[in-house]
């Protein structure tokens, strides 16, 4: 009965298109993984977004942001909540200042600036999910992550907008603090770029992209499992250290490291996430006893 009111209360909300019930979160995310959601809402405002998250609050109802799902694994038990996708996606240009919904995608962000003859995205060319996405994780590759060029992100807590400086959102290698705060959620960002020659940003964002392709799978997966380490004050690959232990192709149910990138694990047919943990316990065993090394996971996991 509880349900059934919570489900007519969102659809009140934000529109009865708009909420799923049981949506197999396999379905979802780019590792094809993941039992079954028990609410999944696409909100299209962030009006409406502001209106949920209060309602949600009031009744002390668990609820969680899941973006496009490309850099999370969620649980074969599923999530006995609410999984909430942001649909707002304006783009705007202001001068250098380029600001994104967190619904918009990244990949939209960089062919707009590179439109505008801005550079300062490239890097972020071929990365997968949201713009939210991106900020809550300090996305980067290629020498490049979204606090270089993070001005100021916009984040919803305590049911208002407020204007966070990039300072104020503690970035670090492929963190920030809204991993850490379950109250704030990322609504948009304001990056600064630089004035630049559309074709050198364009060749550029291709060098990025044949490089990515050198090391693309064909499998689902989350791209990244492990963030790279840091030792003696150098930064050391993640999947350069898996390769040189010949982990390349192990296997655990259906779930495997990636043949072609040390650093992915891939989903081979029907993969669980229990098989995915217990894959990432045996490398983090293996590379702490050869190298006295602790690597940490650079995916969520639900």
């Amino acid at each position: 009965m509880l349900d059934q009111v919570l489900k007519s209360y969102l659809e009140h909300i934000c529109g009865k298109a708009n909420v799923e019930e049981n949506v197999l979160m396999s379905t979802r995310t780019t590792f094809r993984i993941g039992g079954s959601a028990r609410f999944f809402v696409t909100v299209q405002s962030k009006e409406i977004l502001i209106k949920l998250v209060s309602a949600l609050n009031y009744i002390e109802y668990p609820y969680r942001i899941v973006g496009h799902g490309a850099n999370l694994l969620v649980s074969d038990n599923g999530y006995d909540g609410v999984l909430i996708k942001l649909n707002f996606r304006e783009i705007v240009e202001n001068g250098n200042f380029v600001y994104a919904d967190a619904g918009a995608t990244l990949g939209a962000v960089v062919k707009f600036a590179r439109s505008r003859g801005l550079s300062g995205l490239e890097f972020a060319a071929g990365i997968p999910g949201t713009v939210g996405g991106a900020v809550y994780m300090n996305a980067g590759a290629y020498g490049g992550q979204i606090s270089d060029i993070a001005a100021m992100v916009d984040v919803l807590q305590n049911g208002e907008i407020v204007s966070l400086d990039a300072r104020a959102c503690k970035f670090s290698y492929r963190t920030s603090r809204f991993q850490k705060s379950r109250n704030q959620i990322v609504m948009g960002v304001y990056f600064f770029l630089k004035s630049g020659d559309k074709c050198e940003i364009e060749k550029r964002e291709q060098e990025i992209l044949l490089k990515r392709r050198a090391t693309s799978v064909k499998e689902p997966n989350a791209g990244s499992i492990f963030r790279n380490p840091t030792v003696n004050g150098v930064v050391v690959s993640a999947g350069k250290l898996i390769d040189e232990l010949g982990l390349k192709g192990t296997r655990i149910g259906d779930a495997a490291i990636s043949r072609q990138h040390a650093g992915k694990i891939i989903n081979l047919r029907a993969a669980t996430a229990r098989d995915v943990r217990a894959l990432i316990t045996l490398v983090k065993t293996k590379v702490r006893v050869a190298y006295g090394i602790t690597l940490k996971t650079e995916i969520e996991f639900l």
